[in-house]
């Protein structure tokens, strides 16, 4: 049987489109488990365990380290981060004392992001020494180019109303942000125009549009992590298609 989260419901859209699209708008994907903290996994070696685990798909290997500073001088402090990267540096999986991230740059579609992510949680089960994670987040980024049409014909009205219908002229930066939140959960819509280096100095420059939704979900059994996936994908879906205006949709299907 399948869980669910009160957070499941808060995007009431649905959309018949679910993983049928032939082309994508992403420029990153990225999936985020939490768990307990685990003081050891912040020590410059990485855990054998999950190396043995990850070296032949993910045989790059580094060593990053994040420094928090607080109120005062003294109060700066190092952890280290282990980052596995894919033969084409394409996928990266991090642990951290806190933390399991799955990312990649390439999306081809969500049945491959998701066995990756499964196959990190498979990989480091024993090394994060919990049944649950805090909290599970994915977040798909997407840069819409509309070519030489405007970029507000590809995204839904109820987004860019005050673009269309205002009485403003050159517009340099418009957003908005929608947070969706449960006592489970909850969903994050971030949107916007998005003004990229212009080569052509003859010609205007158009933006892209960003749609940028995190979907989580906090305190999830280790046993129903692939549930949970499945649901943050469909309701970050959902969201993504309503987004979209019919020209986008069109492209994506051609």
């Amino acid at each position: 049987m399948s869980a669910s989260w009160n957070a499941d419901h808060l995007v009431t859209v649905q959309s018949n489109n679910l993983d049928r699209y032939k082309k994508n708008f992403l420029q990153q994907a990225v999936c985020e488990l939490r768990f307990p903290t685990l003081m050891e996994l912040g020590e410059s070696r990485p855990p054998s365990v999950l190396v043995n685990a990850l070296r032949k798909e993910y045989p790059h290997l580094e060593l990053a380290n994040e420094f928090t500073i607080g109120p005062g001088a003294s109060s700066t402090g190092a952890n280290n981060s282990h980052i596995f990267r894919s033969a084409k540096l394409n996928w990266t999986i991090s642990i951290k004392e806190s933390a399991l991230s799955i990312e990649t740059s390439s999306y081809s579609g969500f049945p491959t992001m998701r066995s990756k992510i499964l196959q990190a949680v498979e990989a480091a089960k024993e090394v994060i020494d919990t049944d649950f994670f805090t909290r599970i987040g994915l977040r798909y980024i997407n840069i819409i180019e509309s070519g030489d049409e405007p970029v507000t014909s590809w995204i839904n009205p109820a987004l860019v109303q005050t673009l269309l219908n205002g009485p403003f002229k050159s517009v340099s930066e418009y957003a908005g942000r929608l947070h969706l939140s449960a006592d489970d959960g909850g969903c994050l819509l971030q949107h916007g125009i998005r003004y990229k280096q212009n080569a052509n100095k003859s010609s205007p420059i158009l933006p892209d549009y960003t749609i940028d939704i995190d979907a989580y979900r906090n305190t999830v059994s280790i046993a129903d992590t692939e549930s949970a996936i499945d649901k943050l994908h469909e309701q970050a879906f959902a969201l993504f298609d309503w987004a979209l205006a019919e020209p986008a949709r069109k492209f994506l299907t051609s």
